[in-house]
This record gives C-alpha cells, sequence and structure tokens, in this order.
C-alpha cells in the first residue's frame, strides 16, 4: 500500500508526540511492506528536512511556538495530477486536513484523519484566563469555539474516518455531529528503545530510590508543571523530606519554572535535567517509582504510554481523555478527580501513597507493563492502521464523491469556496496571532530519532505478538523494580545502614 502521511511536522524537530509518531510510524509501516510519503509545511532553512520525496506545502512560521510552521495550499500541482498514493492518513491538527479533502474529491483517494487536540481543554492554555472569562467576551469565546468544532468536524466529515487515541474523543466527535467510522487506536511504543537493557541509574546520587517521582514532557503551559512543583514544594516534600522530583525535557516555559522552583526553595530536591533523546528515555522511566502528570489537554499522552510500559506507575488527573483512557485506577496508576478545591491535596496524597508503599507499587508496576503490551505494542497498533484504510476504502466505495474527475469550471469553483479559501484565511488569522516571538528555540541538535541500537528490537513489531518479547520486558521492569535499594529514611527506621 502506498499511504500519505499529512502531517504538521515533517521531521523530528524538537520533541512532541505527533511529530515522533510521523517518524515512527514512517519508520514502520515500511518494516511492513508499504510505501510512506510524507506531506505537510515545508521546513525552515534552519530546521531538519523532510525526506526527498515529500510533498510539501509553502508555509510561514507560528513565531509563538518555534519551530511551528503554517502550512498554505501551495503549490496546486496535486491539484491537477493525482499523487501515488492508495490513502491519505491525515495526522494534523492544522487547516491543511482540507487537502485530504481535496484529493478525496478531485482523485478518488481515500482519506483517514487522526484528531489529537481536545479543544476545549486546550483553549484554556491558548488564551489568558482572565481575557477567556472575560464576561463581555464569554460568548465570543463560545462562538469561536463551536465554529472551530464544526469546521474540524466538516473536515472530517467529508473524508471516510477518524482515527482517535482514546474513548472520550469518540463521545466527543459524536456528540458534534460526526458520523463517519470512528476508530480508536493508541500510539505505538517505540520498542526499537524501549525494549532494550536498562543503563546506569541517571538519576542525581541524593535522590534516593523508593521517593523518585518523574514527570518528561514539553514545558508549555497546558502541561500544567507549574501546578505539579507547587503540589510537591507544599504537600509532598513536607511529607517526605527525602522525596524528589525529576523534570526531563524544554519548552517555552522552562525558564519560568526553574525560577518557580527557586522561589518555592525546592532547587535542592528538583531536578531540571533538559532535553534528552528518546533513546534515554527508557532509563529515566524504569529507575523513577512513580510518573507524576497534572496536565489535562492530552487526546493521549505518550509520555504516559511510555512509563506504563517500562512498569512504572502513573498518578494523574481523571481527565476523562487520554490519561484516563490509559491509566485504571488501581490498576496501573491512580486516578485523582480534578474537581473540587482540595484537589491538590488529593494528588499529592496519591503521590504519596505509591511513594510509601512498596507492595502497591510493584502491583502497580505489573499490571502497568502487561496492561501496555496489550494495547500499544507495535504490531497491535500497526495492525489496527491498516483495518483503518481498509475501512476507509469500503466507505469510499459507499459513498463516492459526487464531483471526482471533474476538471471543470464548477469543481474548481467548488474546490476553492469549500476546501482553499477557508484553508488560507484561516491560517492567515492564525499566523497573525502567533507573530509575537518568543525567547525559547528548540534544540534541533539533540538526536530524538536515533537509530536503534539492536535492529532485532524492531523487527518484533513486524513478527506478530511473541509471548517472548512482552513476557521479557515486564521481568525485566519487575526485578529492576524489585532490586532498588531502599531509601535512606526507610533504612534509619528498619535500624540498618
Amino acid at each position: 500500500m502506498r499511504i500519505g502521511m499529512l502531517t504538521d511536522y515533517v521531521a523530528v524537530d524538537f520533541a512532541n508526540g505527533p511529530a515522533l509518531a510521523t517518524q515512527t510510524f514512517k519508520r514502520n509501516m515500511e518494516h511492513r511492506g508499504h510505501e510512506v510519503k510524507i506531506i505537510g509545511p515545508r521546513p525552515a532553512d534552519w530546521q531538519r528536512q523532510a525526506p526527498a520525496d515529500s510533498i510539501l506545502f509553502d508555509s510561514v512560521a507560528f513565531r509563538q511556538y518555534p519551530g511551528v510552521r503554517v502550512p498554505f495550499p501551495s503549490p496546486l500541482s496535486s491539484l491537477t495530477d493525482r499523487p501515488a498514493i492508495d490513502v491519505i492518513h491525515a495526522h494534523t491538527n492544522s487547516l491543511s486536513m482540507h487537502w485530504a479533502s481535496m484529493m478525496r474529491e478531485q482523485h478518488g483517494i481515500p482519506a483517514v484523519h487522526t484528531n489529537t487536540i481536545y479543544l476545549p481543554g486546550f483553549v484554556h492554555h491558548a488564551i489568558n484566563e482572565d481575557v477567556l472569562n472575560f464576561p463581555p467576551l464569554v460568548p465570543f469565546w463560545d462562538f469561536l469555539t463551536n465554529f472551530t468544532e464544526q469546521s474540524f468536524g466538516n473536515a472530517f466529515n467529508d473524508c471516510d474516518g477518524l482515527i482517535v487515541q482514546c474513548q472520550g474523543l469518540v463521545d466527543y466527535w459524536r456528540n458534534i455531529g460526526l458520523d463517519v467510522p470512528l476508530h480508536v487506536i493508541q500510539r505505538p511504543i517505540d520498542v526499537r528503545n524501549f525494549n532494550r537493557e536498562l543503563g546506569a541509574d541517571p538519576f542525581k546520587p541524593e535522590f534516593d530510590a523508593g521517593a523518585r517521582l518523574l514527570c518528561i514532557c514539553r514545558h508549555a503551559g497546558e502541561k500544567s508543571l507549574d501546578r505539579l512543583l507547587k503540589v510537591f514544594a507544599h504537600r509532598v516534600l513536607p511529607a517526605r523530606s527525602d522525596a524528589s522530583l525529576t523534570l526531563v525535557g524544554d519548552g517555552p516555559v522552562h525558564e519560568e519554572l526553574k525560577t518557580l522552583a527557586r522561589k518555592l526553595n525546592v532547587t535542592h530536591r528538583v531536578h531540571f535535567v533538559g532535553e534528552q533523546p528518546q533513546r534515554e528515555l527508557p532509563v529515566w522511566y524504569g529507575y523513577a517509582d512513580a510518573f507524576a502528570y497534572m496536565s489535562m489537554t492530552e487526546t493521549f499522552g505518550q509520555v504516559v504510554s511510555e512509563s506504563l510500559w517500562m512498569g512504572t506507575p502513573v498518578v494523574g488527573l481523571d481527565d476523562g481523555m487520554g490519561v484516563a483512557h490509559q491509566v485504571k485506577d488501581e490498576i496501573n496508576g491512580l486516578l485523582v478527580d480534578p474537581k473540587g478545591d482540595d484537589v491538590e491535596e488529593r494528588f499529592a496524597a496519591a503521590l504519596l501513597r505509591v511513594l510509601s508503599d512498596d507492595a502497591m507499587r510493584a502491583t502497580l508496576g505489573e499490571g502497568a507493563a502487561k496492561r501496555q503490551r496489550e494495547t500499544s505494542a507495535p504490531e497491535v497498533v500497526y495492525r489496527a492502521y491498516e483495518n483503518a484504510y481498509a475501512s476507509a476504502a469500503e466507505h469510499l466505495a459507499q459513498n463516492p464523491p459526487k464531483r471526482v474527475g471533474k476538471k471543470d469550471a464548477k469543481m474548481k469553483m467548488f474546490l476553492a469556496t469549500q476546501h482553499m479559501w477557508p484553508w488560507i484565511w484561516k491560517h492567515v488569522f492564525l499566523a497573525g496571532t502567533g507573530l509575537a516571538s518568543s525567547s525559547y528555540k528548540p534544540k534541533s541538535a539533540v538526536p530524538f530519532d536515533a537509530a536503534p541500537e539492536n535492529p532485532a528490537d524492531e523487527l518484533y513489531a513486524h513478527q506478530g505478538e511473541s509471548e517472548a518479547a512482552p513476557a521479557r520486558g515486564v521481568r525485566r521492569s519487575l526485578s529492576r523494580k524489585a532490586s532498588k535499594p531502599k531509601s535512606s529514611a526507610r533504612r534509619k527506621r528498619d535500624g540498618t545502614r
């Protein structure tokens, strides 16, 4: 099969889930015998470039988030010449999704989308809360939210299926009026990095095993890391003086978070590691005791999946979306109800509970590793993608585009008014709102997409569900957890040295 992967990130220029998912998708689907052509915005000269055979749109910078490009429907050659692809997988959150609809209308190519943004949750971080809640503007923001939801919904309905990564998004889009087939498919784990033996313990020597909290993510406002720092400083550390919090990642608010840690007087127990290559992440997950995550904007949460795969339980908020879809309370982690004035107190209590109960932590870790191999193993995910493409082809056959093959003025007018013009004016507006420059620049020297150390690890993803590989991963995770030394605090309580 020749697959066109329509994406907002044509190369891994900085660490985010969609960019990494695109490259992992291309590599693994090609291992399975398919051809994958990347389609998306042309990178700036200073960025990593797309593969040579990519279809690239002219684009401009969204300066508020350096590295992000806003694409436009240019060049237009694909409107006259049918791209050499059999199906389009639009893994994009920009209006370039209209390209998939145009190719379906013009050339009869089946198209399926992936949705990775839950707009009602994200808007609270994209727009200042004071502005968002200013009474005279509330009707305007409600109108804009509904307008955007309907615009995305119409684009999805113009195609042959929608892939979402959690059940909450199924309910969300059905309520908006989506009537195309919906598929719940989690992102796969990159086994070439995560099925390796752990290396040396990377945590600071003074951060005792048994009291290590970890959070790996992009340092952006929507990840609520400021809130996590306050919970750690005000509620966790006073109860457990040996507790530590390690933050791996970088982003627009990285320096603000470091300043906040200094104001909270917790720099001695908080470590800002910075951006790390993908292949270095498993060792951080593997030696942590719990993964602490307070984001409420996840439609999946790749870092949650990775932590669970490594057998490290997750403490998160019951968001009804990506985190709650993966974390099952008392099975592979703990979920905290985000409603109520005492949510931070309850979140801290959940963290302290995991740190203080070794037996429960081991049980949760075993459940995490086992369940994630049932849902996020590459063979499971990529086979589900192939099934979604077959469903899209069937949907196209049953609902053929009425204007396909027509090259007259009426067809051109339809494409212009229904797809090209909305794409252009909305992206002009988006580019304008992002004119304010950010001082943050992604670290393009970090090798996020490093080659596998052991190619056999990657081949596992394409040989069916082997019992050996998942079992080996579970045992490795559990034996590592069991062999951790006691923390200094517990050694003192036990009377040992």
